[in-house]
């Protein structure tokens, strides 16, 4: 899949990552429809680049749809439309 990822100071990239999967029996995977680069993504950009990993994926509070879901999510299932708030993400 395609993700805008960090790379260093100034060094935005869109890259190509793994899918992600449910590891965790409480986790759900969102295909992602709409997101948006927010202004606490921008800090690593250049201020608190220092503490980013390369490669770390950038972009929250997206809306999307469920995919999977583990064992233990009962309140969303696939198929299931979602906004995910950033105290969440």
């Amino acid at each position: 899949m395609n993700a805008v990822a960090w790379h260093g100071k100034r060094d935005v990239r869109v890259d190509n990552v793994p899918d992600p999967t449910v590891w965790e029996p409480n986790e759900a995977v969102v295909r992602i429809t709409t997101t948006a680069i927010c202004g606490s993504d921008l800090h690593l950009y250049e201020v608190l680049g220092m503490y980013t990993d390369e490669g770390y994926v950038l972009g929250h509070e997206p809306m999307g749809v469920v995919e999977e879901v583990g064992p233990e999510v009962t309140h969303v299932r696939p198929g299931d439309r979602v906004v995910i708030p950033f105290n969440v993400f």
